[in-house]
Formats: C-alpha cells, structure tokens, sequence
C-alpha cells in the first residue's frame, strides 16, 4: 500500500491563501497526499485538492473570487429569509446554500474518499463529519463556513450545523497517521491596511470580541504543524488587497516549505511518503 501524509487545513477566512502557499510546497518536495481534512476555508481548499486541481488551479480560482465578490471564503453569498430558528443561531439573512450549490455544479466537484469535511452541531458544540461519497458536497460546505453573526446555519436532519472551527479550529483528532496541520493564526491587532465599515466591524470583533470560541491545540508530537502568521488580518477582511493576498500566499510557501523541508530531514516524514524523481 502507498504511504503517504495526511493533509489538515484549517480554518481562518481569507488566509485560506497560506493553505494555497503550502500546497505548493508538498508538490515542489513531491509530498504524496492522503487524506485531507478541512474546515471552513480549509474545506473548500481540500475540497479542490481532493478533486485534483493544483495550487496554482485553486490561487487562480481564489483570485477570481476575490475579483468579483471581495471575499474568496465565499466564492458569492446570497440573501434569503430564514426560519426562526435558523435565524436565531446564526443571525444573519446570508446563506452559502446556493452560491455553494451553483459552484459544485459549474466547478464539477465532488465528494470522494480522501476528503473529511468538518462541521459542528450548533447546540452540542460537537463535530459533524463528512466523508465517504454518501453527502451533498455543497451543504457541507456552506455548513463548514457557517459563521453565526455573518451566515446561517445548514439543516442536516434536526440539526443545525455551523462553522467547525465552533468545535475545533484544526481538527487533527480525525487522522488514521501523521498530518500536515496549516494552521491559520487569529488577528491579534487592528489592520494595516485602509478598511471599509463592516471588515472593520469583523477585525475588531475578531481582536477584542470573538464571535464563537475556536480551539485550536494540536498534537505537535504526532503531526508536522505549519503555523502560520498574519496578525493584522481577520478571516472576514472582505476589501483586503490582492498584493496582501499574494504575500500570504508567497509567505504560505516559503514557510511552509522550510517547515516541511526540516520535517522531511529529520525522518518525521517518511521517506516512503515522498515520490521518488
């Protein structure tokens, strides 16, 4: 059987870039790839990984994203009325169903045995894991990202699901061997770039007054962890500019690569994991 690593992406919004950035790097050292499990931005990037685009594919797609709507974590979004009791976990009138819906469709993705989606029960806190082929790929993913105060949950039977990072940030408790975790760091300070009203609104919710809580401890014994740093930027910086998306990206590499470089040399990646040149 071929060895390989398993890949956990985590969530953070819009630094999803960094995750972008790592990847390249597994490919440039030629890292074979198991299993990857994302949340919230790292679902949708390990969703387009699991169904073979490459990094460079997912930068362009991210970046057609930006252009058109402001905010790459969507891809769109999309107003509707919502039931009360939708309403009164997420607060919000902006749902990702159908935006998601249209992508999966256009984009021609799919659910598939390499891929963990990571959801979280909004009155239990607990994890809602979607794997396997047997799940609408578009609903897992708008439930991954389902922030409450910015996006409304998703019905899944008599549960209400929201955003994973609500259960774990970087869930590394679902991985059979060792991991990669690209793990996505809080805003910790005000921006440095100009903001308009409502990213302002988010970054300093994010700095003085977090929406939910999102742990975020790992095992650093068993997996590689690649943390990443950008601590003037809120996951939700709708208006940040594409040369500050760019250097998250080329910061995700150069970081990354060097992370994974040390791990490969010190045989905590397995050489049997690596393709040979």
């Amino acid at each position: 059987m071929t060895k390989t690593v398993e890949l956990v992406l985590g969530a953070g919004g819009v630094k999803g870039y960094f995750h972008i950035g790592l990847l390249r790097a597994v490919e440039e050292l030629g890292i074979k790839v198991g299993k990857l499990t994302g949340v919230s931005v790292g679902a949708i990037v390990a969703t387009f990984y699991a169904n073979g685009m490459s990094s460079n594919l997912i930068l362009k797609l991210f970046l057609e994203a930006h252009e058109t709507s402001g905010n790459p974590l969507l891809l769109a979004s999309a107003v509707t009325v919502p039931d009360m009791r939708s309403f009164l976990v997420g607060m919000s009138f902006l749902s990702l169903e159908k935006p998601w819906e249209e992508a999966v469709e256009r984009l021609g993705l799919t659910p598939n045995d390499r891929l963990r989606i990571v959801a979280c029960d909004a009155r239990t806190k607990k994890p809602v894991l979607f794997e396997g082929t047997d799940y609408k790929l578009h609903a897992a993913l708008s439930a991954s990202g389902a922030l409450p105060g910015v996006f409304l949950p998703v019905h899944h039977g008599e549960q209400l699901l929201i955003d994973g990072a609500a259960y774990h940030r970087n869930p590394d408790e679902f991985c059979e061997s060792t991991a990669i975790i690209s793990a996505l760091g809080f805003a910790t300070r005000l921006s440095l770039e100009p903001q308009d009203p409502i990213s302002f609104y988010y970054q300093w919710r994010e700095v003085y007054a977090p929406v939910v809580r999102q742990p975020t401890e790992v095992d650093n014994e068993r997996h590689v962890v690649v943390e990443h740093a950008a601590d003037d930027i809120c996951g939700l910086a709708f208006n940040l500019s594409v040369r500050r998306c760019m250097a998250m990206y080329e910061a995700g590499y150069k970081h990354g690569l060097a992370v994974l470089s040390k791990a490969i040399a010190d045989g905590k990646i397995d050489g049997d994991c690596l393709s040979k040149p």
